[in-house]
């Protein structure tokens, strides 16, 4: 509506036009906390369900346990061998990610800064690693592991878990690098820092964002990584939690709340990790659609 002046005046909105928004904004939102049920309830399950024995678990398994018992928990602890698998797992997940993260994130800023001969070609021998299946190099791995006796070690994982993680490890730091204006490092550099003061103090800290999406992508990633992990280091001290989860829950087949408490902890450390970063992983994905 225009009045003789010409300013625009919006019409009032009818109070059937607000019921109607209401009641959409209110089906909208039982819709949407309808996924959240869904997703939230089979980790409440597990949780609920990790403290009964097995009488309970027959009984009903929807209902809470009475009494509360650790008899689940027992039995997985009592063994030395989750001990060995957790701590395994920690090991390759944590050093590898320290590695994925130094390294990406030093490749992809030379190569989002730095124009040099062969710029292009470094850049697609990565990119191709995007786009190879991680099943096409399990056997040539391990042909190559084996020749050089590299199976069942504490580090055989780590070398194809960093190299399988680096392509696109490199690609998001590269294209977040890219929306960081040159300035900010040039005022740096007139202040006396170096290359590397300015890579770690002036860029790595604008980088944060970016980087807890790298670290929450591939520490789900590896942490979860089945086959390599069973084909490199089939040996009992070697193994990981996924590999452990197979084998200790083939002995215990008929025991319900055992196997449900084990896949527990194996799930566990993931949703940890993700409640942690969640924000900087939100803040890296936002920023590099509206960057972009």
């Amino acid at each position: 509506m225009t009045t003789n002046e010409g300013a625009t005046v919006k019409a009032p909105i009818s109070p059937a036009r607000k019921t109607i928004g209401r009641i959409g904004k209110f089906i909208v939102n039982v819709i949407l906390w309808g996924f959240c049920v869904t997703y939230i309830y089979p980790f409440v399950w597990l949780i609920i369900n990790s403290f009964k024995d097995r009488p309970q678990f027959a009984y009903n398994t929807f209902l809470p346990p009475n009494p509360f018992t650790t008899y689940a928990y027992q039995k997985i602890f009592s063994s030395m061998e989750v001990y060995q698998a957790l701590f395994n797992s920690i090991f390759n997940t944590v050093v590898s990610l320290v590695f994925i993260v130094a390294l990406s994130f030093m490749l992809g800023y030379f190569l989002s800064r730095y124009w040099f001969p062969g710029r292009k070609a470094v850049y697609g021998f990565f990119m191709i690693g995007m786009v190879i299946p991680a099943s096409t190099v399990i056997i040539p791995t391990y042909i190559l592991f084996n020749k050089i006796g590299l199976l069942n070690t504490h580090f055989t994982l780590l070398f194809p878990y960093i190299a399988g993680a680096l392509p696109l490890s490199i690609f998001l730091y590269d294209s977040y690098i890219k929306t960081v204006p040159r300035t900010i490092e040039e005022a740096a550099f007139v202040d006396g820092a170096n290359v590397v003061q300015i890579m770690l103090r002036v860029v790595f800290p604008i980088c944060l964002p970016i980087s807890g999406t790298v670290l929450i992508l591939n520490f789900m990633g590896i942490w979860n990584e089945f086959q390599l992990a069973l084909i490199l280091t089939n040996a009992p001290p070697f193994r990981t939690i996924p590999v452990w989860l197979t084998t200790f829950q083939s002995l215990y087949s008929s025991d319900m709340p055992v196997r449900i408490t084990a896949m527990l902890i194996g799930s566990l450390p993931i949703i940890i990790v993700y409640l942690i970063l969640r924000e900087k992983m939100m803040e890296g994905l936002a920023a590099g659609a509206v960057k972009g």
